[in-house]
């Protein structure tokens, strides 16, 4: 006979309503409203707000990546597929691409990974210049 094991719930969800909570600024470009984080099992749900215009530059995912949109416009330049209200996105780990929003866009992002670093951001060179972690997310997460 054999005993299944529990894991310990190490999710940690924002405590106020997301529709209350301020948007934090990550950049002049975007802010975020940071929903949960499990720093174990390196994933987060968040919401982004981003400025119209904003081009994101080569980046890749370094983990799995669900994008729905809520609002705005959003183009995959890479791909050139584009985004609006109610479509959704997945980006394998290692997805490398550049977005460009179009006008203000809002959405729900979730990022499950194997490691702190979820997204790498390159310059034009090709070497890392920004990245996004789990614990960046975690030090948004209103207490």
């Amino acid at each position: 006979m054999s005993a299944a094991k529990k894991e310990a719930i190490n999710v940690k969800v924002t405590s106020v309503m997301a529709s209350d909570q301020p948007w934090v600024a990550c950049s002049d470009e975007i802010g975020a409203k940071v929903l949960t984080v499990d720093v174990p099992r390196h994933s987060v749900e968040f919401m982004f707000k981003i400025a119209p215009g904003y081009n994101s530059g080569m980046h890749r995912h370094t983990c799995e990546t669900s994008i729905l949109v809520l609002e705005g416009r959003v183009r995959n330049v890479t791909t050139g597929v584009e985004f609006g209200p109610g479509d959704f996105c997945y980006q394998p780990y290692n997805d490398k691409h550049v977005e460009e929003f179009l006008e203000e866009t809002v959405i729900f992002g979730s990022y499950r990974g194997d490691q702190d670093k979820l997204v790498e951001f390159f310059d034009e060179k090709g070497g890392v210049c920004g990245e996004f972690k789990v614990s960046d997310f975690a030090a948004m997460l209103p207490q």
